[in-house]
């Protein structure tokens, strides 16, 4: 027997190669994200490897648990430095002073994007640092900038540069250098830096206190570095702690380690549905190979075959294919994995080198996941084998497929059940809101499973809607009867392709949703109709002089205008948003915000109101007192609650006196609101406070659909980069249509060699095929489309209590879809089509 399987498999290699190529993309996706995780990983270790190279102790603050106290940076003393300069046991010391800043550019806008921009001090150890135009600032109106900088700003040597940080006012800087990093890289992950004097960068980062982010500290000969931190421990006091450079390696590792898993963990996923795909294609691809072997394996059976050997050589023949495909789908992958590497270490790290990691679990995860989906999938079609009778099998060549009574059974009771968890979760039946929301999450995936099993149901009443459009013609006629002939069959084949259409469409619903979502809470909750802001991706929060805001009311056309400041603060021990204004109640009205209880007019010192979730959340009403430190504050403030507003997305939070802001994270406003009065030109009035603007380079002045297009940005870049996983999946489906095709010509030689005989010809013969083909792909996708879009439904209601309230399709991606499945179809009945109409027409009808 397994002499006879090997030789099987041997006169079958066309067959043997497209039922591999889905293991071996499955299983190369998977080495692939372990491999890029760990390559990755050990990238970023060794970049961060240079970070003070020579020293052997570092001295920095201790960081504070609060966020919003993170953000605001706190140093080691002079005092603290003098100490470990005046230690015996240290031989050098460096000082590093280094913090988030905005840049503008040659256009006047923010620099930089997603990465931040730095300044630090020119000297600090931190990184490796080489001059390659010009010199090192003397003075503090010098600055030195990265060669990233340069290309992102469109200014160099000798132009001058406007920065400013939260502490300070907009300053002008001359570019007296340009500088790069070790490796021949142009900067560190993307982001770019300017380094100025220790002084200038002191200024700008702790508001001209003479203190530093880190010291860097070398030990003297013969002393090692637990000896030297033992030694300074009792010289940095409590607001600094000491720590080997080991140490501090080890943390940042530990926090780059955390990126990059979650990183691999979302590659690793994709690979599991590409895999996940897989198994259809393989499944299918037994089921028809077995049935066209009928006869062999029935003359197998009647020579003495018992029912466990025709079993174990279909699975052994699957386990062989399997091992072979894995194996070169590992080898694929981890190369890659390295490829990818390379590709995301200088797009996104800027290194000049990579290291690659291969660990051992990429290729022995590939090979055992590739062997182990086969030979799974095999299982069925082989037990199916074992049962054929001996004589009916030799007595037909093909054989009808099943009945597929129990399947449809079978996926109506599942997706009965799925539906149940859905009604209980949407319906609010438990009393947690996430297990509602677990109910029906669970729900929609055993719908999802349900609408699987049902597909070949759904493939006689839908096939026959599609194939109607086509039915004009002969050859149309008999591709779409080619194409329901056999339900089981399509339906496997339209379900590999279901499965990532599917998906795709759930994800860009339910993200589409969303960003209706808000656009519907903007335009009706929110009066304002312009916002001044400036980009969400800046290092630093864009701010502008409040003083502007006169003038903006100033202008002709505008009905008010209120600005908006913002912190991260500690309210009783918890960390929570807190806003000001100079115009609440004004505010409050151009949000479209309510006052539930309480009083908003007048708000003054030592007073605050508060949205009615955060007021539950801390167990706080009307008159009660809470305990309030701002991010710059040294000491906590007492504040009594006068007024409790409705919760609204956009008024959330804590709010006091302008007062306080100079305690704040942005003591300056971040955003402001403008009402244009009625009868008034938008335009007109955008222009006037543009002008009002003309010095404030940073923010910018935005319309509803400008403002919500950068603060849904995200959710773009999120479908682009699921579609592009995806469409490893929607490569797998289309292999699967293929392999289809291309076993039922094989399968069909006879049938095809008769209607040759009788007059088809080659050009009918090929349509017929692609009318087969284009209508498996466009009911794969319908089916997808159709599924996708009601788990986004699904979704999208359990999401209502977070404020996701509109349902929106994503008409153009799903027409997209469509006109997609149609070139998968076309482009999968090329082979197949010319196979068929190349069919040798007297060999073919004396097959028998």
């Amino acid at each position: 027997m397994l002499r006879a399987t090997l030789k099987g498999m041997a006169a079958r290699k066309a067959r043997l190669i497209l039922t591999s190529l889905a293991v071996v993309l499955g299983s190369a996706f998977i080495a692939a994200a372990l491999v890029l995780t760990a390559s990755i990983r050990a990238t970023v270790d060794d970049l961060s490897g240079d970070a003070y190279s020579d020293a052997d102790v570092l001295v920095q603050p201790v960081e504070p648990e609060n966020r919003g106290d993170r953000l605001v940076r706190e140093g080691v003393t002079a005092e603290t430095l003098a100490a470990i300069e005046a230690s015996g046991d240290v031989a050098d010391v460096s000082t590093t002073v280094t913090w988030m800043v905005n840049a503008l550019g040659e256009d006047g806008k923010i620099v930089g994007g997603f990465a931040p921009t730095m300044a630090v001090n020119w000297g600090d150890e931190s990184v490796e640092r080489e001059m390659r135009d010009g010199r090192a600032p003397e003075t503090d109106g010098e600055v030195a900038v990265s060669a990233q900088f340069v290309t992102e700003s469109g200014l160099g040597l000798g132009d001058t540069v406007t920065a400013y940080s939260l502490a300070t006012d907009e300053t002008a800087y001359e570019i007296v250098g340009v500088f790069g990093y070790s490796g021949g890289r142009d900067s560190l992950s993307g982001a770019t830096e300017l380094a100025y004097t220790t002084a200038e960068a002191q200024r700008l980062v702790f508001g001209g206190e003479n203190v530093y982010t880190a010291v860097a500290v070398t030990a003297a000969e013969g002393v090692s570095a637990t000896e030297l931190l033992a030694t300074l421990e009792p010289a940095v006091g409590a607001e600094a702690e000491a720590i080997t450079r080991q140490a501090y390696m080890d943390d940042i590792n530990a926090e780059s380690a955390e990126v990059t898993n979650l990183i691999g963990y979302f590659l690793l996923g994709f690979g599991l549905i590409a895999v996940f795909v897989s198994v259809f294609l393989i499944a299918n691809t037994f089921s028809i190979v077995i049935a066209g072997r009928l006869k062999e394996i029935a003359m197998m059976r009647a020579i003495g075959a018992g029912r466990g050997q025709i079993i174990r050589s279909v699975l052994a023949e699957a386990g062989l294919l399997g091992a072979v495909a894995s194996v070169v789908g590992a080898g694929i992958g981890v190369a890659a994995g390295a490829g990818l590497t390379s590709v995301v270490a200088n797009g996104f790290l800027d290194t000049a080198s990579t290291s690659v990691a291969v660990p051992w679990s990429a290729p022995l995860a590939a090979v055992a996941v590739g062997i182990g989906v086969t030979v799974l999938s095999a299982l069925v079609p082989a037990v199916r084998a074992s049962k054929i009778p001996p004589v009916e099998a030799m007595r037909e060549a093909v054989k009808a497929d099943k009945p597929i009574l129990a399947a449809t059974v079978t996926g109506l009771l599942v997706t009965l059940l799925g539906g149940t968890g859905i009604a209980l979760g949407l319906t609010e039946t438990f009393a947690a809101d996430n297990t509602n929301l677990l109910a029906a999450a669970v729900g929609a995936g055993v719908v999802f499973v349900g609408v699987a099993l049902l597909t070949a149901w759904l493939s006689k009443p839908v096939v026959a809607l599609l194939g109607a459009v086509w039915s004009w013609s002969f050859a149309g006629r008999l591709g779409r009867l080619n194409a329901s002939r056999n339900p089981r069959r399509t339906a496997v084949t339209a379900a590999a392709l279901m499965i990532g259409v599917t998906l795709v469409t759930a994800t860009a619903t339910l993200l589409t949703s969303v960003k209706e979502s808000l656009a519907s809470q903007f335009e009706s909750s929110i009066k304002a109709e312009l916002f001044i802001t400036g980009p969400i991706t800046s290092s630093v929060p864009a701010t502008f002089d409040p003083a502007l805001m006169d003038d903006i009311r100033a202008a002709d056309g505008v009905a008010a205008a209120v600005e908006l400041y913002y912190d991260i603060s500690q309210v009783d021990g918890t960390e929570q948003y807190v806003n000001a204004t100079t115009d609440l109640e004004g505010g409050l009205d151009l949000f479209g915000g309510e006052v539930l209880e309480g009083s908003i007019a007048g708000l003054t010192e030592g007073q605050t109101v508060v949205n009615e979730w955060s007021a539950d959340q801390l167990g706080v009403g009307v008159g009660d007192t809470v305990s309030m430190t701002f991010s710059r504050g040294t000491e906590a403030r007492e504040f009594t609650v006068v007024g409790i507003l409705a919760d609204n997305e956009d008024t959330d939070g804590w709010y006091v006196d302008p007062a306080y802001t100079a305690e704040f994270y942005t003591p300056k406003p971040t955003t402001a609101l403008v009402d244009v009065a009625d009868g008034a030109d938008v335009d007109a009035v955008t222009a006037a406070v543009e002008d009002v603007l003309a010095g404030e380079p940073a923010v910018s002045v935005q319309n509803h659909e400008e403002y919500l297009a950068q603060v849904t940005v995200f959710f773009d870049y999120a479908i682009i980069a699921i579609q592009l996983l995806l469409a490893l999946a929607m490569i797998v489906a289309v292999i699967g249509v293929v392999n289809t095709l291309v076993l039922s010509v094989l399968e069909r030689t006879r049938e095809l060699g008769m209607l040759r005989a009788i007059g088809m010809t080659r050009g009918q013969t090929t349509r017929m095929v692609t009318v087969e083909s284009v209508t498996i792909a466009l009911f794969g996708a319908l089916l997808g489309v159709g599924t996708g879009l009601l788990l986004g439904w699904i979704v999208q209601q359990a999401l209502v209590p977070s404020g996701i309230e509109e349902f929106a399709v994503p008409t153009a991606l799903v027409a997209a879809y469509l006109g997609a499945a149609v070139l998968v179809g076309l482009l999968a009945a090329i082979a197949p089509a010319v196979r068929a109409s190349k069919v040798d027409i007297l060999g073919a009808i004396s097959y028998e």
